[in-house]
């Protein structure tokens, strides 16, 4: 019982860093649930990896994956992997009634540099605004995006869709 509270710690960790700006707050302070057909834990090495059809969920956000590996470093800061085709995340926009959402190949995040990072086939979506890509990265220091449509040479384009803001009329189409 002891190595699982440490673990749930850990990932409580890992996602209350994790979690971009426009996250739900209120999910910070809710517990971690996790459904995995196996689960390795090292406490020694601050390692947890969870394997086979893993649900991570905490308040409103979802993560399913293939696996899930955390880790913490000696400072604290945590990181973590997910891997599947796809790892799919949703999580409550605060103060919205609105989702954002992320599919990829692989999920990484690092704690200490605060960034998300969403390999192979990445697609984020927020509200009605659609990023896709081969390669989406987001940086929550300071809030901005980067888009690759292609990676380790495999042909690709970054395609966006960017709705017009609610009261805002939309431009006249160009013949």
């Amino acid at each position: 019982m002891k190595n699982h509270a440490k673990t749930f710690i850990l990932l409580s960790l890992l996602l209350a860093v994790a979690a971009p700006t426009w996250a739900e707050k209120a999910d910070k302070g809710k517990p971690v649930n996790i459904e995995s057909d196996t689960a390795r834990v090292d406490d020694a090495k601050k390692v947890a990896i969870y394997e086979g059809h893993v649900v991570l969920s905490q308040g409103s956000l979802l993560i399913t994956a293939e696996r899930i590996d955390v880790r913490q470093d000696d400072q604290g800061f945590a990181s973590g992997e997910a891997s599947g085709k796809p790892v799919y995340f949703r999580q409550k926009l605060e103060g919205k009634s609105e989702f954002a959402e992320g599919w990829a190949n692989r999920l990484e995040y690092d704690g200490r540099a605060e960034k998300l990072k969403l390999t192979g086939q990445a697609r984020l979506k927020r509200g009605d605004d659609d990023l896709r890509g081969n390669l989406i990265s987001y940086d929550a220091k300071t809030e901005s995006f980067q888009a690759q449509g292609s990676i380790s040479g495999s042909p690709g384009r970054v395609r966006a869709v960017i709705l017009p803001k609610s009261g805002q009329a939309a431009p006249a189409e160009r013949p």
